[in-house]
Order: C-alpha cells, then sequence, then structure tokens
C-alpha cells in the first residue's frame, strides 16, 4: 500500500522494476507522508498506563522548527492536536507531532535532559486561538511583497 499524501506525488506510483517510488520504503511508512517532518509512532501500540506517561511532547511549528515542551497540566494530548506554549516572546500556537516513549528516546539521542529548563504547554488551542492564526497566515503573503515592494523603492 502507497502514501497517498506524499508531497513528492510519486509515492502511490510505482516505478519500473515494479516498486513504489518516493520514500524508499516501498509504501509502508505509515508516517502520512514522505517529507523529512513527518513521524512514525512505532511505539503506539503499546499500551501505558496514564500516571507513567512521559510528560514533555514534542511540538512543530510553522517553518518546520521543532521543539520539545513540558506537559506539566497533565492535558490530555494527542498527536496532531494544537496547543499554545509559552516562549519568550508570549504565546504561540503549534502542533503536537510526538509524544510518549518516543520523546524519551530523541531526547537522549539529542542529548537533551528532561529536568532542564524546557518551557510548558499552556493549553490546548481553542477555536478563537486557530481562527486568529488563520488571520495572520493569510496575511504573510501580502506582507511580503508588501516589504518587497519598499525594499525595490529604497533601491536596497
Amino acid at each position: 500500500m502507497a502514501c497517498k499524501s506524499c508531497s513528492t506525488g510519486s509515492c502511490g506510483s510505482k516505478s519500473v522494476t515494479g516498486e513504489v517510488a518516493g520514500c524508499q520504503s516501498n509504501g509502508g511508512c505509515g508516517s502520512g507522508g514522505c517529507n523529512k517532518m513527518n513521524v512514525f509512532d512505532w511505539l503506539s501500540d503499546l499500551d501505558v498506563p496514564q500516571f507513567q506517561r512521559f510528560h514533555v511532547v514534542e511540538v512543530k511549528f510553522k517553518g518546520g522548527r521543532k521543539e520539545y515542551f513540558r506537559n506539566s497540566n497533565k492535558l490530555e494530548l494527542h498527536t496532531g492536536d494544537a496547543v499554545m506554549i509559552e516562549s519568550s516572546t508570549g504565546i504561540h500556537l503549534g502542533v503536537v507531532s510526538l509524544q510518549g516513549e518516543l520523546v524519551r528516546l530523541q531526547l537522549l539521542k539529542k542529548s537533551i535532559k528532561d529536568d532542564d529548563n524546557l518551557k510548558s504547554i499552556v493549553r490546548i488551542a481553542t477555536d478563537k486561538d486557530l481562527e486568529k492564526h488563520e488571520q495572520m497566515i493569510a496575511r504573510d503573503m501580502p506582507t511580503m511583497y508588501r516589504g518587497r515592494q519598499i525594499i525595490g523603492d529604497l533601491k536596497l
């Protein structure tokens, strides 16, 4: 079975040799696509009691940035949930990309201690937060074009 949502558009097609093109997993990656930002949670089938769950989650942001945040409020989070996180400049919206034991393994791999000064997840994003985020995204392109126009006018 091939991935249909691949950004390369070739995961669902077969090559001349009959193999599925794309991420070289022959369509078995199960990550929902074939770009470098997708993560397949191969530990999701483990039944871990709620009181033993790892309290750090990986959150991804616009532009491909990923960071780790502490779930100190013990929110019921799932991969793909929009969350509001604290940062030095205020509160930002991100999407949970990884949770559970895989985050612990990622922290070990990147030599980050889970008792380091990780910032916290404030809350799950509301509809109002998501709407405001969409409005900000809609203003990105006009702002970029206006900035380019100003740069051109000033001959910078």
